[in-house]
């Protein structure tokens, strides 16, 4: 026993806490560092090697890497094509056009299922078909549908044969109508998905409110917003974080349908990229649209997170 300014530290005490605790976590060495290995190789290796490289004029096949502190991402803000502004500003339309209609069509879609007898697993796998169907072969078949000419069949329909439209529209070479078959993919493609959280949210909500609420006579409609829609408010949070954090990794739809056309005008941060790293072979600016689409998904995760705190206080 050592008393040390009127206290009474116990040093054997002491010692023996801090064996036991060393030599728990001695045993629990073996189970951690595998994923502590592979978590630094593959995803804190790269992520430092990515901010290095975004500070650097990296020339690949000489090997060399001079270092230019913020000169790439001076050159990306201000670009006089502003192309990085195009390609973050159709980031931000995707996710703003797209969440709700998921979110929406999958919620309808899980409502509808749940409320069947009959063939729910049957429904259930066809809705989900699209999400597991390979992104080239779903953004092949929207360019052949909004192909400019005769031959893509919305053109077909809409011109010749219910006369809707005066002459074919060249859906995938302007930037609006192109930005809006890029939505449209999204949606079609994510509902199945949204659907079947929604439907694992549904069949936990206890039967027992919505019995109690056709006793006291609530009808369909106000049992769907005072009980279903309250209690899938997680569900929705959920839900909502992943397809905006989604909508920063849009990649696959933009380079099979538009390529970026016209002019980057229906480019998105992860295509423009790849552009700039592998056909231009600007690494460092590549790099650096890496760390802003990181830093735009941190923030937007951080602020639903408050948003979603400040709701349960």
């Amino acid at each position: 026993m050592k008393k040390v300014e009127n206290i009474v530290i116990d040093t054997t005490y002491v010692n023996k806490s801090i064996g036991r605790e060393l030599r728990v976590i001695i045993q629990a060495l073996p189970f951690i560092l595998p994923g502590f290995i592979l978590v630094c190789v593959f995803v804190l290796y790269p992520m430092i090697k990515n901010i290095q490289i975004s500070l650097s004029d990296y020339k690949i096949v000489e090997g060399t890497m001079d270092f230019v502190g913020f000169k790439n991402y001076k050159e990306l803000f201000s670009e006089p094509q502003g192309r990085f502004w195009y390609a973050y500003r159709n980031n931000v339309l995707y996710a703003l056009f797209t969440t709700p209609a998921i979110l929406f069509l999958g919620l309808v879609c899980a409502v509808m299922i749940n409320s069947l007898k009959k063939g729910i697993v049957f429904f259930r796998t066809m809705y989900y078909l699209p999400v597991i169907t390979s992104w080239i072969i779903v953004g092949l078949v929207f360019k052949y549908l909004f192909n400019e000419s005769n031959r893509g069949m919305v053109n077909y329909l809409l011109v010749d044969v219910f006369h809707v439209m005066p002459h074919y529209i060249s859906w995938l070479k302007e930037e609006w109508t192109g930005n809006f078959v890029i939505w449209l993919l999204g949606i079609w493609k994510n509902i199945g998905w949204a659907m079947v959280i929604y439907l694992a949210g549904l069949q936990s909500i206890p039967n027992d409110l919505y019995v109690a609420a056709s006793i006291e006579g609530a009808n369909e409609v106000q049992k769907f917003f005072k009980i279903t829609i309250p209690l899938l408010k997680s569900t929705t949070f959920f839900l909502t974080v992943q397809l905006l954090i989604g909508s920063f990794n849009v990649f696959l739809q933009v380079l099979v349908l538009t390529g970026g056309d016209p002019m980057g005008k229906t480019s998105v941060l992860q295509y423009l990229l790849y552009d700039r790293s592998f056909r231009l072979f600007q690494f460092g600016q590549g790099a650096a649209i890496g760390i802003v689409t990181a830093v735009s998904i941190f923030v937007v995760t951080v602020v639903l997170n408050r948003i979603l705190k400040s709701e349960q206080y």
